[in-house]
């Protein structure tokens, strides 16, 4: 009972398993200053050094023309969206917003792009869900 342990069938499941290759980049978006992504840190904790805002995690490549078999290769932008019909121009997505890429333009909430770093703070801010 207390002797030798039993040698477990599953003791290798770790064995294929990759510890020092993380997927992807941690990227400026204006400059396009780049680090190896680190799983263990969020990219928007990172700041580039030589424009001072945070990293952004570098979104993969994917071929958009599949209808005419072109083979470009364009970024997906998953940003989120404002939906100008239902937001009243309060400014709490501006106020939540971690890099001031939220901008109130004519009595609406504006996201600008390049700043954004994705953290997606806007839409829980939102009071009527005009942020997707």
């Amino acid at each position: 009972m207390f002797g030798k342990r039993k040698k477990n069938r599953n003791m290798n499941y770790n064995k294929g398993y990759k510890k020092s290759n993380p997927s992807g980049n941690c990227i400026c978006p204006i400059c396009n200053y780049s680090i190896p992504h680190n799983r263990a840190v969020l990219c928007f904790t990172l700041i580039c050094p030589s424009c001072n805002i945070p990293l952004v995690k570098q979104k993969p490549l994917v071929n958009c023309n599949k209808q005419n078999g072109s083979v470009e290769n364009t970024i997906i932008s998953d940003h989120p969206k404002v939906d100008t019909e239902l937001c009243s121009g309060c400014g709490a997505c501006a106020n939540a917003c971690l890099s001031a890429a939220i901008i109130i333009e004519e009595s609406k909430a504006k996201i600008i792009n390049i700043k954004c770093i994705n953290c997606r703070a806007c839409i829980d801010a939102c009071p009527t869900e005009a942020i997707n």
